[in-house]
C-alpha cells in the first residue's frame, strides 16, 4: 500500500508557534512598561500641578499680608511678627493689627496676635530647609540683610524674600519663591538689581 503525501498541507510547526508567543510576550511587556511610565508621569504632573496651585495661593496671601506692613516687631528665618494698618474688613483697629506668619513643623501658619486669631494653615507639606535656604529673608536698599537693630525701621526694609520648599506625593521637593517690596516708608521702594 502506497501513502500519498499532500504537498499543499498548511499549518504551523511547534517552533513557529513558540516564536509567535515569544514575540507577543515581548510586545506585551513593552506595552505594559510604556503604560506604567505614562501613568506615573501623569500622577507626577497632577501632583506637581496641585502643589503649584497651593504654593501660589500661599505666596499670594503672604504677599498681601506683608506688602502693607507698617511695623515689624520680630523676625527670624522662620517667622515674622508685623503690623498692618487699619483696613476693613481684615483689620478693624485704628492703630493697626498685629499678625504672625511662621513655619511650624511642616506648615506655614498665619496667626493674629492683636486681635487674637487662631493659627490658620496657609500651606502644608513644607520640607526641611537646608543651610542657606530660609523661609524668610529681609534686605535693605543696599541688598544687605535687614535686621531689627536700633534705629532700623520698616522704612529701611526694601525686600522680603519668601521661599517655599514643598513635597509632593512622590516625596520630591519643589521650590517656589517670591519677593515682596513693602509699600510703607518714606523711601521709594521699587525692586533693585543687586
Amino acid at each position: 500500500m502506497k501513502t500519498l503525501k499532500d504537498h499543499n498541507q498548511s499549518g504551523f510547526t511547534l517552533i513557529e508557534a513558540i516564536a509567535v508567543l515569544v514575540i507577543m510576550g515581548i510586545l506585551t511587556v513593552g506595552l505594559i512598561v510604556g503604560l506604567v511610565d505614562g501613568v506615573q508621569n501623569y500622577i507626577f504632573a497632577s501632583n506637581a500641578s496641585q502643589l503649584s496651585q497651593k504654593a501660589q495661593v500661599a505666596l499670594a496671601r503672604i504677599n498681601k499680608e506683608l506688602i502693607d506692613v507698617t511695623a515689624i516687631s520680630n523676625i527670624s528665618a522662620s517667622n515674622v511678627d508685623y503690623t498692618r494698618p487699619y483696613s476693613p474688613p481684615s483689620c478693624l483697629q485704628t492703630a493697626g493689627c498685629q499678625y504672625r506668619i511662621q513655619m511650624q513643623n511642616n506648615q506655614i501658619l498665619l496667626q493674629g496676635i492683636n486681635p487674637v486669631i487662631s493659627p490658620q494653615i496657609l500651606v502644608n507639606n513644607v520640607t526641611t530647609y537646608s543651610a542657606g535656604n530660609n523661609f524668610l529673608t529681609f534686605n535693605d536698599f543696599s541688598g544687605a540683610t535687614w535686621s531689627l537693630e536700633t534705629g532700623n525701621t520698616v522704612n529701611n526694609l526694601a525686600k522680603i524674600n519668601v521661599l517655599l520648599m514643598l513635597t509632593n506625593g512622590s516625596n520630591q521637593s519643589l521650590t517656589f519663591n517670591t519677593s515682596i517690596n513693602p509699600r510703607q516708608g518714606s523711601s521709594l521702594n521699587a525692586p533693585k538689581l543687586y
